[in-house]
């Protein structure tokens, strides 16, 4: 049933949000580093040539089908923050020279980065790594399952998994809190 929402058509179209990512990429890096030179003509053959070879691997262009909208939540959900900042009365604010912040915004974007590999890649290579024979822990806590989304779940949310997280998260307070 087709609805106002449905946008099963950008599915035949989806090979041009990465080409144009890739191709907005490369112009402006090759143009603000003049790698090559000032040839503004020679820089968008070369990101043309460079976007058209992104799209000749498929999982390059579902991985950056993925991370494109998370990573537009996360602009997003930054500018708002820094709006926040200000309507709370901070007049200048130079987050892009604070390393603590640099070093979030990095994270985040390899978090996405991993995720998009997981999404896209995980249940091939889950069917690669598959052995017909599958070992089970001894008091049934195996996480082993065909589907890789549940897999990773049953890895994540493993009450040995938790309780180290919880240990980390102790460890990490007690530090800060001893160090300050």
């Amino acid at each position: 049933m087709a609805t106002p929402l449905d946008l099963g058509l950008l599915n035949v179209v989806d090979f041009i949000f990465p080409f144009l990512l890739v191709w907005a990429f490369m112009f402006a890096m090759l143009q603000k580093t003049k790698i090559i030179g000032d040839a503004m003509v020679v820089n968008a053959l070369i990101a043309t040539v460079a976007g058209f070879t992104v799209l000749l691997s498929r999982t390059v262009v579902d991985l950056i089908n993925f991370m494109i909208p998370w990573f537009a939540i996360a602009i997003i959900f930054f500018i708002l923050l820094l709006l926040l900042f200000m309507i709370m009365g901070y007049k200048e604010i130079n987050a892009y020279q604070d390393p603590g912040v640099r070093w979030v915004l990095i994270a985040v974007g390899i978090l996405i980065a991993f995720a998009a590999f997981g999404k896209v890649l995980g249940q091939s290579l889950l069917e690669q790594a598959a052995q017909p024979a599958e070992v089970q822990a001894e008091d049934g806590g195996g996480v082993a399952s065909e589907n890789f989304q549940q897999s990773v779940f049953l890895t994540i949310f493993h009450p040995k998994v938790l309780g180290l997280l919880i240990v980390f998260a102790i460890a990490v307070f007690t530090v800060a809190l001893m160090s300050g």
